[in-house]
C-alpha cells in the first residue's frame, strides 16, 4: 500500500507557504513525511507544486520518498490525486492520501487504516476522529479509475460517496486533526505546541 501526500497547495487563505511554516524546529510537511515513512506504507509519493518542488526535491530528509510536481495545481486537488496515481508503481494494491497541512496526524493513525483494510472485506477506509471524518483515506485500486476522473478542488469525496456501502471507518479514538488552512489555525498549533 502506497502513501501519497497531497502538498500541492497554493496557500491562498494563509497567504504564505503554509508548509514550509515551522513546527517543532522543522516544516510542518516534515512532520507528515516522516509520520508516513515511519508507518507500514510500502512507499511514500508528495504531489506538490512548482513552488515547493525545487525545495523539497532536494531535501535529504526525503528518506526514499518520491517528490513529484502537479504544475496545474491552481485546478484544485483532483489534480494532486491523479498525478500521485500516476506516479505509483503498477504493482500496488491500493493508495492511502494524506494532507501536507496536517502534522499531528501520526503513524499509528495511518497504521490502524492499513490495519482495517488488510482485516475487513472493505475496498475503501476512511479514519474517524470521535466519528467525524477525516484522513487519512485508503482507496483499493479497483477505484483508481474513479480517482482518475475527478474534477476541480476535490480529492476523493465524491467516490467515498458513491460507494458508500463499501467504505470501512476506522476510528482512532482521537480528537479531530485539524488542517492548517489559516494564520489562526497555524497559531493554534502553535499554542499547542508550547501547552
Amino acid at each position: 500500500m502506497w502513501g501519497i501526500i497531497l502538498a500541492a497547495g497554493l496557500s491562498r487563505r494563509m497567504g504564505t507557504a503554509k508548509l514550509l511554516l515551522p513546527y517543532k524546529n522543522e516544516p510542518i510537511i516534515y512532520h507528515v513525511i516522516r509520520h508516513a515513512l515511519n508507518s507500514s506504507l510500502s512507499g511514500v509519493t508528495i504531489v506538490v507544486n512548482s513552488h515547493l518542488f525545487p525545495i523539497l526535491n532536494e531535501e535529504k530528509k526525503m528518506n526514499g520518498a518520491k517528490v513529484v510536481v502537479n504544475d496545474e495545481a491552481s485546478i484544485g486537488m483532483s489534480e494532486s490525486v491523479k498525478v500521485g496515481i500516476e506516479s505509483i508503481p503498477s504493482d500496488v494494491d491500493a493508495v492511502m492520501f494524506l494532507l501536507g497541512d496536517q502534522p499531528l496526524l501520526s503513524a499509528v493513525e495511518i497504521d490502524f487504516v492499513l490495519h482495517d483494510y488488510e482485516r475487513h472485506q472493505k475496498k475503501i477506509v476512511q479514519a474517524t476522529y470521535q466519528n467525524k471524518r477525516g484522513h487519512p483515506v485508503l482507496f483499493d485500486k479497483q477505484y483508481f479509475c474513479d480517482l482518475r476522473l475527478i474534477q476541480g478542488d476535490e480529492g476523493g469525496r465524491s467516490i467515498v460517496k458513491k460507494y458508500k456501502e463499501q467504505v470501512y471507518y476506522t476510528e482512532t479514538g482521537k480528537e479531530p486533526i485539524q488542517d492548517i488552512d489559516t494564520k489562526s489555525d497555524y497559531e493554534r498549533l502553535l499554542r499547542e505546541e508550547v501547552s
